[in-house]
């Protein structure tokens, strides 16, 4: 068996219920020489697999296996919150509501959920966009700190941008002061930008205790929905569900956020 399957093997002892474990009991449980035993433990503990008591001498699950386990209780946790939101933006809104994250200069759509107006803006979970000339995108890359922009842009602000005409922006210096300016707002509104005929509004969390980012985005065609006063309500619907999550969450970004409320703007969707 390989030394994976033995990983594996000694793992499921702790997952049935094993508190910590003696050499000898390992080696009985496994049935295997008490070399192949030694050799697979000391593995273990060198890579914080297991722990082994200073005076007992007796194995135990290890902290990486705790630290991982609880990034993922928090990661499941942190997209239930986000995934709640998405569906009161849907709902209160009555559009297409998106749930997306950031990988590299891409946005990627993680859920989707279409709302009750018969037009709606469809792009499949998993679609990806370049994220500079998208609402979701600019307000992901807002939340990013110098140094990550600097990873994915440069640090040569008079660098040109790939694609200009589908991002806006020609340098990398007028992409940083425009998400400096969608930082300031809290959010993103594109109309009619990448997407011809397609606007959205955006904004975005991070997890304060994994640095995961999610960006949460409605999206709706303006020459076929209400006008101005529509938009400006789903504009602040974004913002105060946003905020909502980002202070539930402890997003510092947020939680210096003021209160925003959509109580006297936001006109509810008609069936």
């Amino acid at each position: 068996m390989s030394i994976l399957g033995n990983v594996q093997r000694v793992l499921a002892l702790f997952a049935a219920g094993a508190t910590d474990l003696s050499f000898t009991e390992a080696a009985t449980l496994l049935e295997l020489p008490k070399s192949s035993t030694s050799h697979l433990l000391n593995q273990m503990v060198r890579y914080g697999l297991l722990d082994q008591h200073s005076t007992t001498r007796r194995y135990r699950p290890g902290a990486l296996l705790g630290q991982a386990a609880h990034a993922a209780y928090v990661s499941s946790d942190f997209d239930d919150a986000c995934r709640e939101v998405l569906e009161r933006l849907s709902a209160r809104s009555g559009l297409t509501a998106y749930l997306s994250t950031l990988s590299g200069r891409e946005t990627v759509v993680l859920q989707r959920l279409n709302g009750s107006f018969p037009v709606q803006v469809l792009s499949s979970p998993g679609s990806r966009r370049d994220a500079t000339g998208t609402a979701m995108g600019r307000a992901l890359l807002s939340r990013l700190a110098g140094p990550e922009l600097a990873e994915l842009f440069g640090t040569d602000g008079s660098a040109p941008l790939a694609s200009p005409r589908q991002s806006g922006f020609a340098r990398v210096d007028e992409l940083l002061a425009g998400l400096a300016s969608v930082a300031q707002a809290r959010h993103a509104m594109v109309v009619d930008g990448a997407m011809p005929d397609i606007g959205a509004i955006a904004a975005a969390v991070r997890n304060p205790l994994d640095g995961e980012l999610r960006g949460l985005c409605i999206s709706f065609v303006p020459r076929l929905q209400p006008g101005a006063d529509q938009i400006e309500g789903w504009r602040r619907l974004v913002l105060e569900e946003t905020s909502a999550l980002g202070r539930r969450i402890g997003d510092p970004f947020w939680r210096a956020a003021p209160a925003v409320s959509t109580t006297s703007s936001i006109t509810e969707p008609t069936p």
